[in-house]
């Protein structure tokens, strides 16, 4: 015989942890595109959104974001 106090813990448990699936409305089938293969193996979108990130730094600031980069890397 179980306990009447342990299972009414387990069902409350079970109701307050049971989370239903997010949708982002109309975006939620773009959404799962997008992050299906992030999921996966995050690596290679870090390496290529670090890549992007420097690029287009260079590009805004040019020769400048040596001088960013030195006075970074002193305060630290």
């Amino acid at each position: 015989m179980k306990d009447a106090t342990y299972e009414k813990f387990v069902k409350r448990w079970e109701e307050v942890t049971e989370l239903p699936p997010q949708t982002l409305g109309p975006f939620t089938g773009f959404y799962k595109f997008l992050t299906k293969r992030f999921k996966v193996m995050p690596w290679p979108w870090f390496v290529g959104m670090s890549v992007l990130f420097a690029a287009a730094l260079y590009l805004l600031l040019g020769s400048t974001i040596t001088l960013l980069t030195s006075i970074l890397q002193k305060g630290f």
